[in-house]
């Protein structure tokens, strides 16, 4: 049964070694087009996992894909999105109540030219405290799959 393997830490730990993927085939019982496959598609039988734990002394769950570190990502994208369509739905709600004012009598055109000023100010606040923010929490997430990384790597064999 083919498995989720991180290919990307199977490269890294061959390249650290300075093994080709025909030294890695060699060390780990496995054939070369098995090393490839693993390292371009990402994906392994649970027999070639663990022979490519024991040939890099590591154990088999450091293989894992951290997915909670790319639901992360997609989540901070998505709150991203939602946030700028949130904002510029409120400043084309606030636009249109300030036109409907303007046009009905209710206010003057300078008025309205301070309110539209004002607003196009807001917005631009609000995006960029959307951006701040979102690049903050993409950055704590990509600490945090750096460590696991690093743990999984180095660490508990």
């Amino acid at each position: 049964m083919e498995q989720m393997i991180n290919k990307d830490l199977v490269k890294k730990l061959r390249n650290e070694r300075s093994w080709s993927q025909d030294q890695l085939g060699t060390i780990s019982g496995l054939s070369i087009r098995t090393i490839q496959r693993i390292e371009s598609e990402g994906t392994s039988s649970l027999e070639s996992k663990r022979a490519l734990a024991a040939a890099f002394d590591i154990n088999v769950s450091n293989l894992d894909i951290n997915t909670t570190a790319a639901g992360t990502l997609a989540s901070i994208h998505r709150g991203r999105k939602f946030g700028l369509a949130g904002a510029t739905l409120g400043l084309l709600s606030a636009y249109i109540g300030i036109s409907i004012s303007f046009a009905s009598g209710h206010i003057t055109s300078g008025e309205a030219g301070i309110y539209y000023g004002g607003l196009g100010a807001f917005y631009g606040i609000c995006c960029a405290v959307i951006a701040v923010l979102s690049n903050r929490y993409h950055t704590n997430a990509a600490i945090g799959r750096c460590e696991a990384a690093a743990s999984a790597a180095g660490g508990d064999s």
